[in-house]
């Protein structure tokens, strides 16, 4: 199995993250196991269609906006058997957006939250095939919501505004490897980040302190060749999602402690396959999952629920330079949303639209 075939595995696994939902990245590590030195700039645009319709019968709109990502890895070499990477990602982010022309229940809601991570990491690989990798992550993140609409009652016309907040986590893994068969098993723990922010609400003047915890989560991440050309691989991830809990001072002293989030613990399945076309040229398709939550109704601020998607592209390799272009499509799951535990409105089936490119360098 060739390098060209072991790239395009895992530049998809980075393609198949959620274009419409929190993860953005699926915080992919597979630069560190590329040869000698190495170099990659990628990006993609996603866009999202969710709407619903209120129990008014009024149209939501549109509320999950456009978006864009990118990112950047380096690789090197220091000995024989020890590698380092350093990579910086937007891992995490949300976009969503109620236009107050539509759903007076709902008409002004908001919320924009964007992370940014700056991660070292190193390799050192004690036998042919065993090795463990490990590192540091320094994350700033930063946002606001809004609470618009008839649903939220006395709390129409919430605003809080989260000021930037950098702070430090840790990453481990260990992966085993059999080069002659392209097999490798990676396991790798991100450990959770918790921030102190400073928050400013329009229900009291100042600033005070509201504490947030970015999720941990954990990637298995397996490839092996079936042929000469042809490559199988799937990852399954684990994302502590119901960690993250925002309870600015005067919003969860009006709602008896409740947090701004409505979010649970999700596990995300990918499977694909890479076929070698030629010398420079090879393909790959991966296919993603997410379960279904069994809770209903979901809060407005999380208009869907699971998804099923594909991604499929290209790539083109030559002795110094990879060019990796891909597509993907997300079909998100349909859902109720409230405010109160009672369905205020429904969202039907939407989807995710997403194009990006990767561009790698070896020098």
């Amino acid at each position: 199995m060739t390098k060209t075939s072991l790239a395009c595995a895992a530049m998809t696994l980075s393609a198949c993250a959620q274009a419409a939902g929190a993860d953005r990245t699926g915080q992919s590590i597979a630069p560190l196991f590329e040869k000698g030195r190495y170099l990659s700039v990628e990006t993609y645009a996603a866009r999202p269609q969710v709407h619903g319709t209120d129990i008014w019968g009024q149209s939501t709109g549109e509320v999950a906006s456009d978006h864009a990502q990118w990112g950047f890895a380096y690789k090197q070499d220091i000995t024989p058997q020890t590698s380092l990477l350093l990579m910086m990602t937007r891992p995490f982010g949300v976009d969503i957006a109620y236009g107050r022309q539509h759903s007076r229940l709902f008409g002004g809601t908001q919320a924009r939250i964007s992370t940014y991570e700056l991660m070292s990491a190193l390799r050192y690989e004690w036998s042919e095939r065993w090795a463990m990798h490990g590192g540091l992550r320094l994350q700033r993140s930063e946002g606001h919501m809004a609470l618009g609409g008839l649903a939220f009652g006395a709390l129409n016309g919430y605003r809080v505004n989260f000021d930037p907040s950098i702070e430090p986590g840790y990453l481990l893994g260990m992966s085993y490897e059999r080069p002659e068969m392209a097999l490798r098993i990676a396991g790798t723990y991100y450990s959770a980040i918790k921030h102190q922010v400073s928050t400013q609400e329009n229900l009291q003047a100042g600033t005070t302190t509201t504490h947030s915890t970015s999720p941990q989560s954990f990637n298995l991440d397996v490839q092996t060749g079936i042929t000469p050309s042809t490559l199988l691989f799937g990852q399954i991830r684990w994302s502590d999602w119901a960690q993250l809990q925002l309870r600015p001072q005067a919003f969860a002293a009006a709602t008896q402690g409740s947090s701004l989030t409505d979010l649970q613990s999700s596990t995300t399945y990918t499977l694909g396959l890479c076929q070698k076309f030629g010398p420079q040229w090879s393909g790959f398709v991966a296919l993603v999952y997410d379960k279904k939550s069994s809770k209903n109704p979901l809060s407005p601020l999380r208009p869907s629920n699971g998804r099923t998607g594909y991604t499929v592209g290209v790539s083109y390799q030559n002795a110094h330079i990879k060019v990796t272009p891909w597509i993907s499509y997300q079909r998100l799951g349909a859902t109720d949303i409230s405010t109160n535990g009672m369905p205020m409105a429904h969202f039907e089936h939407g989807a995710a639209k997403a194009a990006g490119l990767k561009l790698g360098y070896y020098f």
